[in-house]
């Protein structure tokens, strides 16, 4: 991954480029960002162009022997660690090696990848993933050797709010001195998941989603879209880059979550018991990140809502049936309903990421909803 191939974020690509022409990179960066922001595409750019023997002033060369290997994810000085569990493969004592084929693999094939689609290139269906103690040994062993072909020895750590609590003591303990030439990259979505002795020690680069225009440029430029489509995706993303890539040629799954949402919408204007319950129990059998997904989806229609109430509605780049949908329900959000709805989303999702029980969480916001709907305190 080249820095002129992430998209957007141009002052971000700056700044680390200015690090390295200053000779200021520090020992560890943090890209802290949400979900589809770009945070692991710019960590991948950000390698490539330190590691790069023929840098340019805003890019790395691409053709060097450095990068001939980075285009595959294999140079030697630059070593990845990232969540991991057990699955039919690996039973037990698992770590990033074990998983590094799959690791590659997946990053070349999507570098905005989300945390759902690391956990189901895993296959490691609901189990928790970690970066365990055995991974903080690898690093640990990593950075007592000599470098192979660069000055630099790159640590590349994915999601470290994935860290183990009992393994960050010896983390702590070489980022506190870390040998000479050494630098960690971190990508996070998340800061108050990490322990606060690992934060302190990084230095962090905020990464927000980038521009919507950035965005709909590189639909059109690199992926060959027509602007109108470009125009829908970019919109219905909400500048998720990740999801925006997802997006492309995946109309049907686009339309399932639709049609999903309005059943679900109805229902819960009726406060239709049985039909509620049936909608719990089919999501309650899609899986956790699936279930985030699809809440995520739902806060874009609302604000979608706001859009067609505020007479903004030329900026809801939707059609057909969704754009008839809008327009019928968007009476039913407001100024007085929609701060605490976005509030009872918001929390579903958070505690989906805590283990909560799904079919009592979405039960309770179904009926929750129905009150929210007819201006009734929840």
């Amino acid at each position: 991954m080249m820095f002129n191939e992430v998209i957007g974020h141009p002052g971000i690509k700056s700044r680390l480029i200015q690090k390295v022409s200053s000779r200021r990179t520090g020992h560890s960066i943090l890209l802290l960002g949400p979900e589809g922001s770009g945070t692991l595409a710019l960590g991948l750019g950000f390698a490539r162009y330190i590691l790069c023997r023929e840098r340019g002033d805003t890019d790395a060369c691409g053709t060097c022997s450095s990068c001939v290997k980075l285009d595959k994810l294999a140079h030697p000085d630059l070593h990845f660690f990232f969540p991991t569990a057990p699955n039919l493969q690996h039973k037990k004592d698992v770590s990033s090696k074990l998983f590094m084929g799959t690791w590659r693999e997946a990053l070349l094939k999507n570098p905005y990848m989300s945390w759902a689609d690391w956990l189901e290139e895993m296959d490691i269906e609901n189990k928790q993933a970690i970066i365990n103690a055995e991974d903080c040994n690898d690093i640990i062993r990593a950075l007592g050797m000599k470098s192979y072909e660069s000055p630099y020895r790159i640590v590349f750590i994915y999601m470290l709010e994935k860290l183990y609590h009992a393994a960050a003591p010896k983390l702590l303990k070489v980022m506190e001195e870390p040998p000479e030439n050494t630098l960690f990259i971190m990508t996070a979505e998340n800061s108050d998941r990490i322990i606060n002795t690992i934060l302190s020690r990084t230095h962090i680069t905020r990464v927000p989603f980038p521009a919507e225009k950035d965005l709909y440029n590189k639909l059109i430029e690199k992926y060959g879209l027509d602007e109108k489509k470009a125009e829908q995706v970019s919109f219905i993303s909400g500048g998720n880059a990740g999801l925006a890539l997802k997006l492309i040629g995946n109309e049907d799954e686009l339309l399932a979550d639709f049609d999903t949402f309005r059943q679900w919408m109805r229902a819960c204007f009726k406060n239709d018991t049985g039909m509620i319950l049936k909608w719990v129990e089919k999501t309650v059998r899609s899986g956790r990140e699936s279930q985030k997904a699809f809440f995520q989806y739902g806060l874009r229609v609302f604000r979608m809502c706001l859009y067609q109430n505020y007479k903004t509605d030329s900026l809801i780049k939707l059609e057909g049936e969704e754009r008839d949908f809008i327009a019928r329900f968007a009476p039913f959000v407001n100024h007085r309903n929609i701060i605490p709805i976005v509030e009872a989303f918001n929390q579903a999702i958070a505690h989906l990421e805590r283990n909560a029980n799904p079919r009592i969480l979405f039960a309770d916001l179904s009926f929750r909803l129905h009150a929210l709907m007819h201006d009734k305190p929840a």
